[in-house]
């Protein structure tokens, strides 16, 4: 028997203008005007980060998804509440093993050129994520356990599992991004890196590093069709400068509010926020099993660390109330964190902290090495640091703290070799969806990309983690996996955030949840 499955100013000098200056034509509406009456208007937005990749299969860090996420699909995708939908998939039937799954296409999904979305895709998709020469870090998720992809006719696959996995069908969305065979074949795996197509709402048009992406409106898209003709991501890591532009008129819409603009831009009579709650996970990371402080190796002295920090007083100074505090080390709502079967945080116990590291033989005399994430990428990565730095400092413990950019931070925090010279880092890591399995597995098995800690026990349970047909035992098994990250304490957890995107009045749009990037089909843009 089978289930069917169908689901540089300062900031003061910019609050100034904000304030004060007249609201400009915005490039996007004068572009409008131009098109004439009944076009659909154009859409610019202004981005604190770039992707570092086009290659749907050769993800290099989390700012990708802005772009993956609009112009790739996988066969099951998430609506704008989050929930799980099909995508290239018209639905999917589950085995009662949960091996197999037996997969029907959309008859009208096509890829950015005008081919036809055919079942030799979904096979080559996979055959390509999990060829050694694509190097694609994200294969293990779930490519790996793929056993086969069969042909069964133009329009349907049957897709057999190594093993059950409960969160399959979820993770297709940003794990298995199906791509044109016919077209890579023809062009190449570079040259497909430098002009890549999909069947996203959106198709590729430019890249310029440093400068902007550009993207139009694919109306040929099976569902969802954007209601805007062009978007253009001005990438422009200054908040400061990205609501410089949003006032001006410049921009249409800024990402990467941080809370502590948020109340200003509300005051303004042009302007608008919109605020959704993500799975973006915040934390800092803990070198436990490379740093040259020996001491971080030993339990009691992480569960110290996290007892040092006031989380509460974080969120309201730091984040002013814009984030959700995690309870264990996993954000609301996602599987396995079910309040009362995991345990909840580490309370605020200073002197507690400080005769925890006593006893353990810490050395207070030797600073910690803290690397902070410098602002663009995460709201307030920066502020965090300095926070957390001077929560430390009450209990004896120095930090030495520096900062990074993006793109080093990123190859710092998943270098394949870590560095011992760190001792703490910022850390963020998104859960995609509610299934937890892509983050747990990258931040805490041993040699994990963005794992800096390493425990046996962990690593035998995280071996398990997607072997289950049954959703209830699995969520159990969550239950006893998030308590023993807990104890062992790899991260001081702070919390999940909530992405503010400021906008202008002329712009509906309500921004999906639970990711942190835009994703921008459902945008509509008044004259």
């Amino acid at each position: 028997m089978t289930t069917p499955y169908t689901p540089k100013l300062n900031r003061r000098s910019v609050l100034g203008l904000m304030i004060a200056a007249p609201c400009a034509l915005s490039v996007s509406t004068s572009l409008a005007l131009a098109q004439g009456a009944g076009a659909k208007p154009t859409l610019t937005m202004a981005v604190g980060t770039e992707p570092l990749s086009l290659d749907a299969g050769r993800v290099a860090g989390g700012a990708d998804y802005l772009f993956f996420g609009n112009v790739f699909e996988g066969l099951y995708s998430h609506g704008v509440d989050g929930a799980l939908v099909p995508g290239l998939a018209e639905k999917a039937t589950i085995s009662e093993d949960g091996l197999t799954y037996d997969v029907q296409l959309r008859a009208n999904a096509k890829f950015h050129n005008g081919d036809p979305v055919t079942a030799d895709d979904i096979r080559f998709s996979w055959e390509r994520g999990v060829d050694p020469k694509i190097r694609n870090p994200r294969a293990n998720i779930i490519l790996t356990n793929i056993a086969d992809v069969e042909i069964i006719d133009p329009l349907r696959v049957k897709v057999t599992l190594k093993k059950p996995d409960a969160s399959f069908l979820d993770n297709t969305d940003q794990y298995w991004y199906i791509v044109p065979k016919a077209y890579i074949g023809r062009i190449g795996d570079e040259e497909f890196s430098r002009k890549p197509i999909g069947t996203g709402p959106f198709k590729f048009v430019e890249f310029k590093v440093r400068s902007h992406l550009k993207l139009t409106a694919f109306d040929q898209h099976w569902g969802r069709v954007p209601q805007v003709s062009e978007v253009l991501l001005k990438i422009v890591p200054d908040e400061q400068t990205r609501l410089a532009q949003l006032q001006t008129g410049e921009v249409d819409i800024a990402a990467s509010v941080t809370p502590v603009i948020a109340p200003s831009l509300k005051r303004l009579p042009t302007l608008k926020l919109a605020s959704v709650p993500t799975f973006e996970n915040i934390a800092i990371g803990i070198n436990a099993a490379y740093s040259t402080n020996e001491s971080l190796r030993k339990v009691e002295v992480r569960q110290a660390l996290n007892l040092a920090i006031d989380r509460n007083a974080l969120l309201k100074t730091v984040m002013l109330g814009y984030a959700t505090l995690e309870g264990p080390p996993c954000a609301q709502g996602v599987e396995g964190c079910d309040e009362g079967k995991v345990p909840g945080p580490y309370a605020y116990h200073p002197k507690k902290a400080q005769a925890m590291l006593q006893a353990a033989g810490f050395d207070f005399s030797k600073p910690l090495r803290y690397v902070a994430l410098a602002p663009g990428r995460a709201p307030q990565s920066k502020e965090i640091g300095e926070a957390v730095a001077g929560m430390l400092g009450k209990i004896g413990v120095r930090i030495d703290m520096s900062v990074l950019d993006y793109g080093a931070w990123l190859a710092m925090y998943g270098a394949k070799v870590k560095d011992p010279n760190v001792d703490l880092f910022f850390s963020t890591l998104t859960d995609y969806n509610p299934d937890p399995s892509g983050r747990i597995t990258r931040l805490f098995r041993t040699g994990g990309v963005f794992s800096w800690f390493s425990d046996p026990g962990i690593d035998a349970k995280l071996d398990r983690i997607n072997n289950f047909v049954s959703v209830e035992e699995r969520r159990a098994f969550l239950n006893g996996l998030w308590t023993d990250i807990h104890t062992q304490a790899p991260q001081i957890v702070l919390w999940s955030t909530t992405t503010i995107y400021g906008m202008s009045k002329k712009i509906d749009w309500e921004p999906s949840r639970n990711v942190s990037w835009p994703l921008l089909w459902n945008v509509k843009k008044t004259a």
